[in-house]
């Protein structure tokens, strides 16, 4: 026998009597019982106090609530008045200096914008009208017809919501310290709004719109939005993620269309950040994500085009409701007491998205900048124009440009930080606490006019008159006139205006000081410009070059106040024109012979915006973004070389180049040009009509520069350092200097099928775009294309 049945046999087969005639019974006699003493209107179900983020937006109650780990009813509640109402723990700590009054019927939550006076309780009656109108419940609630009726359009309950837009998660306890973050993101709106408070709304911004929530206070911190649609916005976006310091609630939501630029780049960035739907994000689809930046994903929803139910050719509206904890430690880095880490540490807690400038691990404000050379910046600081010059940045309504602006000034060596003043449009106070920050003068202006261009120019009308003392006739002042009673921040001989979007070299101060004697010798010099259109790797080798322009180009422009109050001011247009600030500039440069601007070869300055009124999205990323910066201090533009700037010696040295350079015919789409040192020049066709540009346009796109229309010439010839030879296109018969072209060389013309209009190429970022070849990739007519490149510099005559 074994132990099994052995046990199976003694044991239970002699129990088993004890068991039908005691346990048995015994136990049914105690299910019985508890039957009988059990009352359910007496002791309700408690109910659970777990929350499902996503589940729903409006939560209907009817005659239950719970709150904590207390159940009450409403009518309880009537019953209790103010003498026995319980103590229900609250969502968030809030600190008042009265009592809280007694408990009141609990109110029926909405997510309705026009319920922002509160509700309303009527008197005996029990019932609450709510201040969006006419809403009422009954005291009981138990009647179908007395519930609530949403007529909010921003409400869950009337947007016909299925389970396809909520988004279910493992929810969590409601502490003290639990807020709740709803959101809704359609075609036309996005919305959010934290424990019922608006925190952020826009209705027409198209694109991925991104707000940053401090999780120690709830407060925002940054709200951006991202035209994604647009080619290269992406990139801004990332940055703009990787400046957020770790442990911020990030939240994302999409209006209108986000998808169609969103690479993978900017779609591996939403998944580190727990994004499960970035991948799948398409034409017009809705998506929405909360995520903690270094950490886990909190709530995520998302609507596709083909699946949503809407009659539309957008995804659904999604809405989406997440509850999480705030932290208790207030997060303030243990920075060393100071001057500059206060200032830091107060402009850290309320705003965020600056990089290092918030990180705990740079504990000083002297590590924040790169610095050159100490020895470079000390000799400036004793040169003449190091307290003539001034910078005026023209700011609107963009910190984040302003700031890294303001950084790259700060690293440049020679700035006289004294002298920046920063025009901004309107009393912004994110703008004020950047200016703060950098200790720089702050001058506010109204917005007079009815366009951009108009504004723009009533700005700097205002600022030649500060800095420089110009003088203006009464037609060309706006209405309302220009402020008589304000202190200019500053006075200056020369003015070097920035955008907030531009970003300056770390020798812009040492390149201006070194040109700009030219500027009080040669009287047909009216300004300088830090930035060059060429600017592209392949074509912009040489620090020390410098050209003469009678094209004009506004971008960090250093204007003297001779040119100001001689061509400018008396120029100046009427007040109610709709023309450019620097339109009488370009006016002077092309009435006047000879007359010119210099600009270098490597920029000292580069556009990096993505949001602007005339440089934005595709242009930007197609035009601008490739453009280079110098990267050193380290050189030496000797004063021989600032006098071949001047009129005469300029033309003198533009001959002697051309005479001794080697005339080529070369195909520079399909082949490399050998490194050397020997000029070279190119004769091509054009005669300085639009409709005529079409050969310049597309040998400046095999030389991988800019090529969008002509720029930066002097006199109709083009010069360039490529690939070691110093490189010159003349252009016949526009040029004085045709006559150099040899009878027996044929110009260089485009092919029929290149297109000649630029507006279209440049429209849509294809064709003969900068930094790559011509449309079609077709090489100019006449050019060797089949040439191979160990013979490049052969003569067209060979």
């Amino acid at each position: 026998m074994t132990l099994l049945s052995f046990i199976r046999r003694r044991v239970f087969g002699k129990a088993s009597s004890i068991i039908k005639r005691v346990v048995l019974p015994a136990v049914c006699v105690l299910l019985l019982l508890q039957l009988l003493t059990t009352h359910p209107a007496q002791h309700p179900p408690q109910l659970s106090n777990l929350i499902v983020p996503g589940e729903a937006i409006d939560p209907i109650f009817e005659n239950k609530m719970t709150l904590g780990h207390t159940t009450i009813t409403l009518k309880q509640q009537q019953n209790q008045g103010s003498d026995g109402a319980p103590v229900v723990p609250r969502p968030s700590p809030v600190t008042r200096d009265n009592p809280p009054p007694p408990l009141q019927p609990p109110a029926i939550p909405t997510s309705g914008l026009g319920n922002s006076g509160g509700e309303k309780e009527g008197g005996s009656g029990g019932e609450k009208k709510s201040g969006s109108g006419g809403e009422k419940k009954s005291g009981s609630g138990t009647s179908s017809g007395n519930k609530a009726k949403k007529s909010s359009s921003w409400s869950m309950a009337t947007a016909n919501i299925t389970d396809s837009h909520k988004v279910r998660f493992k929810g969590h306890a409601i502490t003290n310290q639990t807020v709740t973050l709803t959101l809704m993101s359609s075609s036309d709106k996005v919305f959010m709004s934290l424990n019922k408070k608006e925190i952020y709304r826009n209705l027409g911004d198209r694109g991925l719109h991104v707000v940053v929530i401090n999780q120690h206070s709830g407060k925002v911190m940054a709200r951006q939005v991202f035209d994604t649609f647009s080619v290269g916005v992406e990139e801004e976006m990332v940055e703009f993620i990787d400046d957020i310091r770790d442990g911020r609630i990030i939240v994302f939501a999409v209006l209108d269309e986000a998808s169609k630029s969103l690479s993978w780049r900017g779609r591996n960035k939403l998944k580190e950040l727990g994004s499960r739907w970035s991948d799948k994000l398409g034409y017009r689809d809705m998506w929405a994500l909360v995520t903690r930046k270094g950490g886990l994903k909190m709530a995520e929803t998302y609507s596709n085009v083909a699946t949503a139910d809407t009659g539309y050719e957008w995804g659904g509206p999604v809405f989406l409701r997440t509850d999480f904890d705030l932290e208790e430690k207030n997060g303030e880095c243990e920075w060393e007491h100071n001057e500059r880490n206060d200032a830091r540490r107060v402009f850290c807690n309320r705003y965020d998205g600056y990089g290092a400038l918030c990180e705990c691990d740079v504990t000083s404000w002297h590590d924040i900048f790169f610095h050159a050379d100490d020895k470079v910046d000390t000799q400036l600081s004793h040169q003449k124009m190091y307290k003539e010059m001034g910078v005026v940045i023209l700011a609107s309504n963009r910190p984040h440009y302003l700031y890294k602006t303001l950084k790259a000034l700060w690293e440049a060596s020679g700035l006289n930080r004294d002298r920046v003043a920063v025009y901004s449009d309107t009393h912004h106070r994110e703008i004020t606490a950047v200016a703060r920050l950098f200790g720089v003068h702050l001058v506010v202006t109204a917005q007079q006019g009815n366009s951009t261009k108009t504004h723009i120019r009533h700005k700097m009308q205002r600022v030649f008159r500060d800095v420089m003392g110009a003088k203006f006739s009464r037609e060309t002042v706006p209405e309302g006139g220009l402020p008589e009673d304000s202190l200019p921040p500053f006075t200056c001989t020369h003015l070097l205006v920035l955008e907030d979007d531009i970003q300056v070299s770390v020798d812009i101060f040492k390149f201006l000081q070194a040109v700009s004697p030219v500027l009080q010798r040669d009287p047909t010099v009216l300004a300088i410009s830090a930035f060059n259109f060429f600017g592209y790797r392949d074509v912009a080798n040489n620090l020390t070059t410098v050209y003469r322009t009678n094209e004009l180009n506004p971008i960090a422009l250093l204007i003297p106040d001779t040119t100001v109050h001689q061509y400018m001011a008396p120029n100046w247009p009427l007040a109610n024109y709709s023309k450019e600030w620097y339109q009488p500039l370009g006016s002077a440069l092309r009435e006047g012979s000879g007359r010119a601007l210099l600009y270098p070869e490597v920029p000292r300055a580069r556009h990096f915006g993505y949001r602007g009124v005339t440089i934005e999205g595709g242009i930007q990323h197609n035009f601008f973004r490739d453009h280079i910066l110098a990267l050193t201090t380290d050189y030496d533009l000797p004063d021989s070389e600032v006098r071949k700037l001047e009129s005469s010696q300029y033309e003198e040295r533009l001959l002697d180049t051309l005479k001794a350079s080697e005339v080529i015919r070369f195909d520079f789409c399909k082949h490399d040009l050998l490194y050397k040192e020997n000029p070279l020049v190119m004769f091509i066709s054009y005669n300085g009509s639009r409709i005529d540009e079409a050969t310049l346009i597309t040998v400046m796109g095999c030389l991988r520069t800019w090529n969008v229309y002509p720029e930066a010439g002097w006199k109709g010839v083009w010069q360039f350092h490529y690939h070691g030879h110093w490189l010159s296109i003349v252009a016949v018969p526009l040029s004085p200097y045709s006559y150099l072209k040899p009878n027996n060389i044929e110009l260089v013309t485009a092919p029929p099928t290149t297109t000649t209009t630029t507006t279209a190429a440049a429209a849509d970022g294809g064709g003969a775009s900068a930094g790559g070849a011509s449309a079609g990739g077709a090489p100019p007519a006449g050019v060797a294309a089949g040439s191979d490149s160990s013979t490049s510099s052969t003569p067209a005559s060979t």
